[in-house]
């Protein structure tokens, strides 16, 4: 009688430790299986940073070597150097991340032979020729030097190169912007194409 009184509390008490059991597990799983959606940006690396003189043809390429990386929207990237400007991401992705890039450009980027920018930035958003990036990814931090001809870019860490922005959709380009020379030769050329038509009237 006594042995069947102390063996059914103990039994209670292993039915009570084992749902406690599962109930930490079931909670410890449910938290790992929102990780994920909390912290899914951060593998985004700076790839490519292009500025023109006037600072309306700009953009800033970021890659990802990793998939899930899609939690964007809301997130900022700060540029600072005479002064602060920040962006604020105002959509996320719609497909896999892996082995993508995204591209922050201007209005202007893609009359100037890029293709269409993930996202429009304001004109003079990078300052020239130097500068810091912070921002949701692994590998913000300082930039020195962006060249200002309108051909070469700052790959991140690697020196320069030809430009080459990259969209999130795949889609490569290659911003040309026309030397002042150019400008003046065709602004000459109209002002004496106007002065030979008004004397021939």
């Amino acid at each position: 009688m006594k042995a069947d009184s102390f063996a059914r509390p103990l039994k209670q008490c292993v039915r009570k430790r084992d749902k406690l059991v599962l109930a930490g597990a079931i909670s410890g799983a449910m938290v790992m299986a929102a990780l994920p959606s909390q912290a899914a940006f951060h593998l985004w690396n700076i790839r490519e940073v292009y500025s023109n003189a006037g600072g309306n043809l700009q953009f800033v390429e970021l890659f990802c070597p990793a998939g899930g990386q899609t939690f964007l929207n809301g997130l900022q990237i700060t540029v600072t150097g005479g002064g602060t400007h920040t962006f604020t991401l105002n959509h996320g992705i719609s497909a896999d991340s892996l082995n993508r890039a995204l591209l922050f450009g201007t209005a202007g980027l893609q009359a100037a032979g890029a293709p269409a920018p993930d996202y429009i930035i304001p004109d003079g958003f990078l300052f020239t020729p130097n500068g810091s990036i912070s921002f949701f990814g692994a590998n913000g931090g300082s930039y020195t030097s962006i060249p200002l001809d309108g051909v070469l870019s700052r790959n991140w860490g690697d020196g320069n190169s030809a430009n080459s922005p990259q969209n999130f959709a795949g889609q490569v380009g290659l911003v040309t912007v026309p030397e002042p020379t150019t400008w003046t030769l065709f602004g000459l050329g109209s002002v004496g194409l106007a002065l030979l038509a008004r004397r021939r009237s």
